[in-house]
C-alpha cells in the first residue's frame, strides 16, 4: 500500500488553539498535533458537505457545548458515514 502524497503546510495558531490541541493529545486517541488538526479539517469538511444530518448535527452541537470531553479519532466521521450506508442500503 502506498501513501498518499501529503503536502505540508505551516499554520499559525493562537494560544487557545495550541492549548487545546494539547488537551485532545493528553486525552489520548492522539499521538500527534496532525492528527487533531486532520480530525478537525474533516469534521468541518463533513459539515460543510452534509447540512441535512440531524444526527451528526446534534453529535457535533454536543461537542461544541462540551469541548473537554474525549472523542475518539474518527468519531464524526463514523456518524456520516452511518447515514451514507443507510441510503445505499435504502
Amino acid at each position: 500500500m502506498t501513501m498518499p502524497y501529503r503536502r505540508f503546510v505551516k499554520v499559525s495558531l493562537t494560544p487557545h488553539q495550541q492549548r487545546f490541541i494539547g488537551r485532545k493529545m493528553k486525552g489520548g486517541g492522539y499521538v500527534s498535533r496532525d492528527e487533531v488538526i486532520r480530525e478537525a479539517l474533516r469534521v468541518y469538511e463533513l459539515t460543510e458537505q452534509d447540512d441535512s444530518n440531524p444526527e451528526l448535527e446534534a453529535a457535533l452541537r454536543r461537542a461544541i457545548k462540551s469541548p473537554l470531553r474525549s472523542y475518539k479519532p474518527g468519531h464524526f466521521a463514523s456518524l456520516a458515514q452511518r447515514k451514507i450506508r443507510r441510503a445505499m442500503a435504502a
